[in-house]
């Protein structure tokens, strides 16, 4: 079954942001470690690795936590409410890392370095959360929008005489992501559309090749496959396998007298009774081509496949679809073959005796079935 666009859109938003806030939490790491080896490599290191660790222990525990879990529960579906729990810890996070990057570096470096320093990390983390958020403007701004506005609160207190700067940054940040996610977003939404439109046309691709186009049941092409299938299921659990072949009797005549219309009502009305007989998941109702149609009836021995037939006929006499022309009264009749499937018979060779018998119905008088 297709799925609706809106349904798929919101399969495929909760995908994008599963992925994405994974994608957060890799960043989130290699952004701590990152800092480790600067701190480990400088020659007169500003942060101890002793106060390194105690700044990014909140970020390093979080994501390692994450990380942990999606492993562990891989394949499982996470609810839209659990992502953003974890992502808001993983921001609060983050929040402290900076606060106190700022608060304890302030009088270690050199006039505004630590202001510099934490302003460039806020970016990067905005733009990270952006990216790994943006099919969801509402969570991408709650993830963002605490970042920046403590970067424009640290710079308000580090340079409180210019307060334009960070407010201009912060309205021209703030415009950039919110018309940047809605640019990316109607592009997913295109591309969601694509897909859905795909997997309809697909659908309706192997509908028409898989299905008769008049009667709504399954074609000559899908029988074939079905019937090869069966088969060879036969073949190895030894379960019986009957097929029964089934032609309107003086369907020619009909056609002659009526018309092609009133003939094409009547193989209509025809398939959809033995669709209705085919009530099993595994039996099928086809039509076999002109005025011929076919069940296949899988775990089914041959006594069961002439109770089939017989109330074949029996709903054909109480539906009195009408013939003017028929020789065996008013109503549409069929004649119809009985076949079992027998060890080493292939699908012509089950055909052709389904075929032969009937033959034998249609030249004894119509209206009937043989088995064989």
């Amino acid at each position: 079954m297709t799925p609706s666009f809106e349904s798929q859109l919101a399969k495929e938003s909760h995908n994008y942001l599963v992925k994405g806030v994974m994608w957060a939490t890799l960043i989130s790491l290699f952004l701590s470690t990152v800092f480790f080896l600067n701190t480990l490599i400088q020659v007169s290191p500003i942060f101890s690795m002793r106060e390194a660790t105690l700044f990014l222990s909140p970020v390093v525990i979080i994501a390692s936590v994450g990380i942990v879990l999606s492993w562990i529960f891989k394949g499982t579906e996470v609810s839209n409410s659990t992502l953003f729990i974890y992502l808001f810890m993983l921001d609060v996070a983050w929040l402290s890392v900076l606060w106190q990057l700022f608060y304890n570096g302030g009088e270690m470096y050199a006039e505004y370095a630590s202001l510099t320093g934490v302003e460039s990390l806020v970016d990067v983390l905005v733009i990270t959360f952006a990216i790994a958020l943006f099919p969801d403007r509402r969570v991408m701004l709650m993830a963002v929008l605490p970042l920046m506005l403590l970067s424009f609160f640290i710079r308000l207190t580090e340079i409180p005489a210019n307060p334009l700067f960070p407010a201009t940054k912060l309205v021209c940040f703030l415009a950039i992501l919110v018309t940047g996610q809605k640019g990316l977003y109607s592009w997913f939404r295109k591309a969601v559309v694509r897909d859905v439109e795909k997997q309809y046309l697909l659908t309706q691709f192997r509908r028409m090749a898989l299905v008769d186009g008049l009667t709504n049941i399954s074609n000559r092409r899908h029988f074939d496959e079905i019937l090869s299938q069966e088969i060879r299921a036969s073949e190895r659990n030894r379960h019986p396998l009957t097929l029964i072949l089934i032609d309107i009797d003086y369907f020619k005549r009909l056609n002659d007298s009526s018309g092609h219309q009133v003939g094409d009502e009547c193989l209509i009305e025809v398939a959809a009774l033995l669709d209705d007989i085919c009530h099993r998941p595994r039996d099928l109702a086809a039509r076999y081509g002109g005025e011929e149609f076919v069940l296949l009836l899988p775990d089914t021995d041959l006594n069961g496949a002439c109770r089939v037939a017989e109330k074949v006929k029996q709903k054909l006499a109480l539906a009195k679809l009408t013939h003017p022309d028929s020789e065996l009264g008013r109503y549409i009749t069929v004649s119809q073959g009985v076949c079992q499937w027998r060890e080493g018979m292939s699908a012509d060779e089950f055909i052709g005796e389904a075929d032969r018998l009937l033959y034998c119905a249609k030249s004894t008088g119509r209206n009937r079935y043989i088995e064989g």
